[in-house]
């Protein structure tokens, strides 16, 4: 009997824990990720009046060789710039090389926050570009990459 009473106390705490995400997706790498290659997050925004805050999740390996990562960010609504090219610089592990992410094995997750109360000027379709720039033409132990908006 416990234990059904602790499930339904568990379901309901779970039921009102809220997802504040707009958006939110996640692109597999697959553990290279080419210089060429631009990551397109394609986000509807509704409430252009509320300031948003834009987060990236960044997946990395074991394999992965530099202590930070620099990537490339844009973001564009139809053909107009709303954010020019931006040049982001993240430390994934310390000065020891132990990773700052997250996570069981070999896989270490971590968040960054990008953009805090970010306007975007009108509600619409907008694509944020992400495009890696470790001066690498072929970068390794980057699983995945993703982007949300609350």
């Amino acid at each position: 009997m416990k234990k059904i009473v602790s499930f339904f106390i568990l379901v309901t705490f779970l039921s009102q824990c809220k997802n504040n995400y707009e958006f939110s997706e996640v692109k597999n790498i697959n553990n290279t990720w080419l210089k060429t290659d631009t990551l397109k997050f394609n986000v509807k925004i509704k409430n252009p009046q509320e300031k948003k805050n834009i987060n990236f999740i960044v997946r990395n390996n074991n394999e992965y060789p530099f202590m930070n990562i620099y990537f490339f960010v844009q973001i564009k609504k139809g053909d107009t710039i709303i954010q020019k090219m931006d040049t982001v610089n993240y430390n994934l592990s310390d000065v020891t090389g132990k990773w700052l992410g997250k996570g069981m094995g070999e896989v270490k997750e971590i968040y960054y926050r990008y953009k805090e109360n970010f306007s975007f000027p009108k509600e619409g379709d907008y694509t944020i570009s992400i495009v890696q720039g470790m001066r690498k033409d072929t970068l390794v132990g980057i699983e995945d990459f993703g982007v949300s908006i609350e």
